[in-house]
């Protein structure tokens, strides 16, 4: 599929571009000045300092062009309705610690982003505090070029901690977060039921089937870090930078396979994402797409009566009484809930006019009730059906 490109290149803000080994850096101790060529970084200058960048291309990625509409399922938001994906940015951080107090920031920012057609991840590497003005001046005219963002649970943390150190160094920035795709929120709803957890690393693994060998635990990167700023030594540093990398990478690869599970039911791989799509797609109001997915699992074999019992609940949202009450009744040989029995009640008494069959409905979701209390929906089931049952006995009382 083509490629979505989106062309980016550094502006001037008077800095100029040198080598580490060219650095002169006074107040720094020799010691704590490594060598940084060997890790592809390059020593950037502006009016308001020094910092560190180093750019990559994420080779094994690729962007397809899909539909805007598909983003507003992902992120379940309108504001992402007809995004370009290569218009936005997709952003990671490591930081000092989760608790991040007075002096706490983030000393390695990675964007990733597509230039010329090719996604590339920039990352900025924060040798101490006194990187960090000139490199957050340098990302907020990185992060003007594009619309919005892409990020892990960034909406939580990530950007709100960029905002704090924008604030606290009274720089301007863009106001991105109105057009934000966490996709932690999303690999929540499609992949409910199906994972045991929700990290990044699970999900990657899980999902988009990437292995990351040899990898430093999210955990020991502050202590790492804090290694480094003692010692001088960048051994642990290639680590934390390959780690980073590689969360960029896994967003840009997340983002295209969670947009397919919208795009076409013939494009998911598990049983489980199909049920939770269909859930997105029914509360965003597509009904029939919503059908289309539960129907394409009972042709799979899937007719579990929690797939039964929705699938009838919405064609009865869709005005398909038939359809609804054939499933309601195949559910009701299995189903260890009140469901089905309360909504053929329903039907016979308001649609069929059929208080007889009504009021033997009834009487099954009561039974069932007392069989399968802790299936119950609600406390006031019972009470509900009761008044069902003696509204049911009156009509009946008065037929002729």
């Amino acid at each position: 599929m083509e490629l979505l490109g989106r062309v980016w290149s550094p502006a001037d803000g008077g800095k100029e571009t040198t080598t580490a080994k060219e650095r002169s850096s006074p107040g720094r101790q020799a010691a704590a000045t490594p060598s940084w060529d060997e890790l592809g970084f390059e020593l950037y200058r502006r009016r308001e300092g020094e910092f560190l960048v180093r750019e990559r291309a994420a080779v094994e990625v690729q962007i397809p062009a899909f539909p805007g509409w598909v983003w507003g399922l992902v992120g379940k938001d309108e504001a992402l309705e007809g995004v370009d994906m290569g218009q936005m940015c997709f952003l990671d951080l490591e930081t000092t610690g989760l608790n991040l107090g007075a002096g706490g920031f983030a000393f390695t920012i990675g964007a990733g982003y597509v230039r010329d057609d090719e996604p590339v991840v920039r990352q900025y590497f924060l040798r101490d505090h006194r990187d960090e003005r000139a490199a957050l001046s340098d990302l907020a005219e990185l992060l003007e070029q594009f619309i919005g963002l892409v990020s892990y649970n960034g909406k939580s943390f990530d950007w709100p901690l960029l905002c704090d150190r924008f604030n606290f160094h009274r720089l301007g920035f863009p106001s991105l977060q109105e057009v934000h795709l966490d996709l932690l929120h999303a690999a929540r709803r499609v992949w409910k039921g199906v994972l045991p957890g929700f990290s990044l690393d699970e999900v990657e693994r899980y999902i988009v089937q990437v292995e990351r060998g040899e990898d430093i635990p999210g955990y020991l990167i502050p202590a790492a870090y804090n290694d480094f700023l003692r010692t001088g030594s960048t051994d642990a540093i290639c680590s934390i930078l390959e780690h980073n990398q590689q969360d960029i990478v896994s967003l840009m690869l997340l983002g295209p396979r969670l947009a397919q599970v919208f795009l076409d039911v013939e494009y998911c791989e598990l049983r489980e994402e199909i049920y939770n799509a269909a859930d997105v797609l029914a509360r965003s109001g597509d009904i029939p797409r919503a059908i289309e997915y539960l129907e394409f699992l009972l042709q799979e074999g899937v007719a579990h009566h929690r797939v039964l019992c929705r699938l009838a609940g919405l064609y009865k949202k869709s005005g398909d009484w038939e359809r609804a009450v054939e499933l309601w009744q195949a559910t009701t040989h299995s189903a260890v809930t009140i469901e089905p029995w309360v909504e053929l009640a329903k039907y016979f008494e308001h649609q069929g006019k059929d208080f007889t069959r009504a009021r033997f409905c009834t009487l099954k979701a009561i039974e069932n009730s007392r069989r399968f209390s802790r299936y119950s929906s609600r406390a006031g089931d019972m009470g509900e059906l009761q008044k069902r049952l003696q509204r049911l006995e009156r009509k009946l009382g008065q037929q002729p």
